[in-house]
């Protein structure tokens, strides 16, 4: 029997009374292109670096002493997006205005996403890092939790949990002519949808390929 749908969170660790992470403080990466990736996180996330030498580098964007560290280790290969491990990390954006103008000013510097896709809980952005690991610029679609967990109740989201692709540069100039960014992260209802939607450049040639076949299989992705 399928779980019946609630709108009601799980109880915080302090509501349980346990102890719990205060918050996901940062993350480090692994990499072989060490120059390389350093400039493309510090210009993705307009991020300042904090501390460098030839063997790490940690950078920031807020008052942590560095949310993105990245390891220089000369012998590890790229990522492989066939195999198990972290799919991607996100950051959230103030404002839907902030998220189109950091499309814009990427644009600019010959950065553009795989991916643009409007999930209902949030507007996304996905971008490929030189060594193939993804990153998700977003922007929350709700003001609260509650209103977000009255629209997945309405069904939309458990018939399509993926999303409704749209075009960054449009929404930008609409948004520019007026229209109010809560109109605009409405997403627009576009039926069921599932894995095999998403790029081949998310997924990678082999997973893809394996995605599209589950599809004719008849197989849910």
């Amino acid at each position: 029997m399928a779980p019946e749908r609630t709108s009601a969170l799980p109880p915080t660790a302090r509501e349980r009374g346990v102890i719990a992470p205060q918050m996901l403080a940062h993350v480090v990466l692994r990499t072989a292109q060490y120059k390389r990736m350093v400039a493309w996180y510090q210009t993705v996330l307009n991020a300042q670096i904090s501390f460098a030498n030839q063997r790490i580098t940690f950078m920031t964007y807020d008052g942590e002493h560095h949310r993105v560290a990245i390891a220089n280790m000369p012998v590890v290969g790229r990522r492989a997006k066939h195999r198990a491990g972290v799919d991607h990390i996100a950051f959230t954006y103030a404002s839907l205005g902030d998220l189109l103008e950091t499309h814009a000013r990427l644009k600019r510097e010959g950065i553009d996403p795989a991916w643009c896709i409007n999930h209902g809980p949030t507007t996304s952005l996905y971008y490929e890092d030189p060594d193939g690991g993804f990153i998700e610029l977003q922007v929350d679609n709700f003001d609260s939790i509650e209103a977000l967990t009255q629209w997945a109740m309405k069904g939309d989201f458990e018939n399509n949990p993926i999303g409704t692709p749209f075009d960054p540069s449009a929404l930008r100039a609409r948004l520019m002519a007026g229209e109010s960014e809560d109109v605009l992260k409405r997403r627009i209802e576009i039926g069921p949808q599932d894995g095999s939607s998403a790029p081949r450049a998310y997924f990678g040639t082999f997973i893809y390929g394996l995605v599209q076949l589950a599809k004719r299989l008849g197989v849910k992705t």
